[in-house]
């Protein structure tokens, strides 16, 4: 076994010289295998790109295949008098959108994000119409939502225009503190109609400190020189 003399990593029998530094290696007692296969590729390839509409079609029909299977099922077999083949559909339905849709067409980053929330809305509203539920479909579930594509939308326009992992990250602490307040003022309104300060204040509240100290890193170039070397951002 022979060690490279220059930065000592462990070299295989079959290598002539480092792979890592290009040392030549010169070692009487275990001279170079020629004959044996080496351990990695001596000609670069590149790798074939991924078929994307290929993919796309395959989730499609595995998806398919799928609700059509439990839509069979649920009518021939297995509990009839009770339609859960819809919600297998729904989520057959949903999954696509959020995996195959995006290998079929290609979209910018907004508008796979309001294909996703349509897609979610469209699921809920499945659940609401199968379950007589359009009360907390109309008074809870779509706000959520909203909330949810304004915390989705902050980081998306962050990716858009290429803001720092500090700025992205500082954005997204004050949405997510805006959305926890909005979350329970949601839910309380739709439990008892008047909103009681929570636990999103206290989420909020820690939430502001962080924000601030990542604010205060924003400002000064000493800090946020520091904060890139350390987190490479």
């Amino acid at each position: 076994m022979s060690y490279c003399v220059n930065c000592g990593v462990e070299l295989d029998p079959t290598a002539g010289s480092c792979p890592l530094c290009g040392t030549p290696v010169i070692n009487p007692n275990a001279p170079v295998d020629r004959d044996s296969p080496t351990p990695f590729p001596l000609r670069r390839r590149e790798v074939e790109p991924v078929d994307r509409r290929s993919t796309g079609l395959l989730l499609t029909g595995m998806l398919g295949s799928i609700a059509l299977c439990c839509s069979l099922l649920n009518r021939l077999a297995f509990v009839p008098h009770v339609p859960w083949s819809w919600y297998v559909a729904g989520a057959a339905g949903l999954i696509w959108i959020w995996s195959a849709l995006p290998l079929l067409i290609r979209m910018p980053l907004p508008v796979c994000l309001l294909a996703d929330l349509a897609g979610i809305i469209g699921f809920l509203a499945l659940v609401a119409w199968r379950t007589d539920g359009w009360y907390w479909y109309v008074d809870l579930a779509l706000p959520i939502v909203a909330l949810s594509g304004l915390l989705g939308g902050s980081l998306a326009y962050c990716l858009i225009r290429h803001h720092s992992r500090l700025t992205t990250l500082l954005v997204f602490l004050i949405v997510l503190g805006i959305y926890l307040l909005g979350l329970e003022v949601l839910i309380d309104r739709f439990n008892g109609g008047e909103y009681t300060p929570g636990w999103s204040l206290i989420a909020a509240a820690v939430i502001l400190v962080v924000a601030a100290i990542f604010l205060t890193v924003r400002l000064r170039p000493r800090l946020r020189a520091e904060f890139r070397r350390r987190f490479h951002s």
